[in-house]
């Protein structure tokens, strides 16, 4: 018996195992679209983002809103499916454009900018982020240093002031009292000894010391004149005694000229026969002698003709 209900539970089974499989079979069969009226496979592609690099100077900044619409198409038999519509924000760059095509179904996106200045109207452009510059803050654009205007003299240049110098001597070195007149050499023979020489002006030139002899009558006092020079000459009763610069205006007793020239040198010893500290002193035999460099300056002052005055 329990074999039987066995067999028959399992003689069931099978059955409706056929049963369903043929009736799965039919539904399949039922259920397979006529290739006209199939409807075309539609598929909602993401809205793509597109990126322009507007250049600095281009329009201002805009608001954009990308709409992408996917729609089927429908068969003129089959009922019309379902339109899918997706709205997704997109960022572009000012003033751009964009549009992607999907490969895989006839499906468009299409972005469009609109620019809005804030607080303007939509036809009134935004204003410009930086604004012009100034003048001022422009560079030169020669980069030069400002030109300057020409001088101009509008006065006269006067010349310089004239300067005036006196020189005050000392009561010694002031030119004696009744000296003469003229351009002229002065000697006075007491102590001490000094010469003058004075300008047709009136004016000293220069003055210095010198050593003559004490005698009254060499030379005598009185008004002579140059008439002989000799830029070397020696004594004629001394050869050994020399000297330069001589400058001769009169004669002794005896014939010897008398003359002013440098102290004389002592040929066999090559000293001086006086230093220059004793000038002012009576130590010549009859000249005038003085220091190397007065006698220099007396060589090219007094030349023949000069006038020379003796005082006592």
């Amino acid at each position: 018996m329990r074999s039987l209900l066995g067999r028959t539970a399992a003689i069931s089974v099978a059955a409706l195992t056929v049963f369903v499989g043929v009736t799965a079979a039919g539904a399949s069969a039922d259920s397979t679209p006529d290739p006209e009226c199939a409807p075309v496979e539609s598929s909602t592609t993401a809205p793509e983002t597109s990126v322009t690099t507007a250049p600095e100077t281009s329009a201002p900044e805009a608001t954009v809103a990308d709409e992408s619409t996917t729609t089927t198409t429908d068969a003129d038999d089959c009922a019309p499916t379902s339109v899918v519509e997706s709205t997704a924000p997109t960022t572009s760059s000012p003033a751009a454009t964009s549009t992607s095509t999907s490969t895989t179904s006839t499906t468009s996106t299409t972005s469009t900018t609109t620019t809005e200045a804030p607080g303007l109207g939509e036809t009134e452009p935004a204003p410009s982020t930086q604004p012009p510059a100034l003048v001022a803050d422009m560079p030169n654009p020669i980069g030069a240093a400002p030109q300057r205007g020409t001088d101009r003299q509008v006065a006269e240049t006067l010349p310089p002031p004239i300067t005036t110098t006196t020189t005050t001597l000392p009561p010694e070195w002031s030119l004696p009292k009744n000296s003469g007149e003229g351009r002229r050499v002065v000697y006075r023979k007491s102590w001490p000894m000094r010469v003058w020489t004075v300008e047709s002006t009136g004016a000293v030139s220069k003055t210095h010391l010198v050593s003559g002899r004490a005698t009254w009558n060499q030379p005598l006092p009185g008004t002579y004149s140059v008439f002989s020079r000799s830029g070397y000459t020696c004594n004629i009763k001394n050869p050994n005694l020399c000297w330069r610069y001589m400058v001769r205006f009169t004669k002794g007793p005896g014939g010897d000229n008398i003359g002013f020239h440098e102290i004389p040198t002592d040929l066999r010893t090559g000293y001086k026969v006086q230093s220059e500290s004793q000038l002012g002193l009576a130590l010549s035999g009859g000249c005038v002698r003085q220091r190397t460099s007065d006698a220099l300056y007396m060589w090219n002052w007094a030349p023949v003709g000069t006038k020379v005055v003796v005082l006592p």
